[in-house]
């Protein structure tokens, strides 16, 4: 692997340690939960591959994450699966380097704002395509870029880039401190449906408590939460998912926390959050369909028991991901556009890309 200072002026290495003092305050200053540095450790223990830590002059930083064809089939993260969604050619794409990240909705670059962005940004994606090349990928991807972020689509650009549709995320942005606040802001017609949702949980006598997830709770989520993927024809490996359960639980500590639904006492679903100071990422979840027929438990977990909680706990915005956005935006949510940018790093690449 090179770190190649003297063609793009940057780093690449798979220890933290290796990185500039620069580039390490940069990752103890951020306030995204993705870029964070008790992230970046909930990731090296779930990763088969050491992730790739990535640096540009003056310190700007991204992680890149190593996928293949043995890879965790994942289509919101694997390019060749996430193509073949699109209905794209995805023949020789990987091995890839997922640049800046690999969970839905977000590519991470932590570059400083002003004159130079523009040319870190540059700096970084040749960095990450110079290294990634000198470990054999045929690809270097973003795929959660923000839409909106003319500096990074044209540091892709410059390295050869391929922009390609992505899937949106949603941000509900609390319009105060409680869930009467949330319903208060929403249309008439959406408040008396949540309200009515709300009676009809109590009917069917469906509770919720909110608290931080243990390592007992790993054992009867994972199945709920495979449930839901393979109901919308998404193959996950049981491993992986408690895994990622178990990082939460060595990395993130009690800001790692689970809704428990239940139904007339008995657990019939959760939702994963994951707190990063003033924002929450709702993540996972699960629900046993036959448990929870003719209640409306999903949006009592992922809304009603998420916003109650998140004014008590001082939160004041939700992270809610990709898909279903208009179930999402029907309840505030804002939709934030994201477009992916592949850049081929082989000649096989370039002609799937092409």
């Amino acid at each position: 692997m090179t770190t190649a200072p003297e063609r793009v002026l940057g780093g690449a290495a798979h220890d933290l340690a290796a990185l500039p003092e620069a580039a390490l305050s940069r990752i103890e200053a951020t306030d995204h939960l993705y870029a964070s540095r008790r992230w970046l450790a909930v990731e090296e223990q779930v990763a088969g591959v050491p992730p790739l830590y990535v640096w540009s002059p003056g310190g700007g930083f991204a992680a890149a994450y190593h996928f293949d064809e043995r890879s965790n089939p994942w289509p919101i993260a694997r390019l060749d699966l996430f193509l073949e969604a699109l209905e794209r050619p995805s023949a020789d794409v990987l091995p890839c380097y997922l640049l800046g990240g690999r969970r839905p909705g977000h590519s991470r670059f932590l570059v400083d704002d002003g004159p130079g962005r523009a040319g870190a940004l540059t700096s970084l994606v040749g960095t990450a395509a110079e290294a990634a090349a000198d470990l054999g990928a045929a690809t270097v991807a973003a795929l959660y870029c923000d839409d909106s972020d003319t500096d990074l689509a044209a540091a892709f650009q410059s390295h050869g880039g391929i922009r390609v549709p992505s899937h949106a995320t949603y941000r509900l942005d609390l319009p105060g401190s409680s869930l009467e606040d949330w319903l208060g802001s929403l249309p008439r017609k959406q408040r008396y449906k949540e309200l009515a949702d709300v009676r009809k949980l109590d009917e069917a006598g469906v509770s919720y408590d909110v608290r931080p997830l243990t390592e007992a709770d790993v054992e009867w989520i994972v199945p709920l939460e495979l449930g839901l993927y393979h109901k919308y024809g998404n193959d996950y490996r049981s491993s992986e998912a408690a895994g990622l359960h178990r990082a939460y639980l060595s990395c993130i500590g009690e800001d790692a926390v689970l809704v428990e639904a239940r139904r007339d006492g008995d657990r019939v679903g959760f939702a994963s959050v994951v707190r990063h100071g003033t924002t929450a990422f709702v993540r996972q979840a699960g629900f046993d369909d036959e448990a929870t027929a003719g209640a409306p438990v999903y949006f009592g977990a992922v809304f009603h028991a998420v916003i109650k909680w998140a004014g008590e706990a001082g939160v004041r915005s939700l992270d809610l991901s990709i898909s279903s956005g208009q179930v999402k935006q029907r309840r505030g949510a804002a939709e934030l556009a994201r477009s992916a940018w592949i850049v081929p790093l082989t000649a096989a690449a370039r002609r799937t890309l092409g």
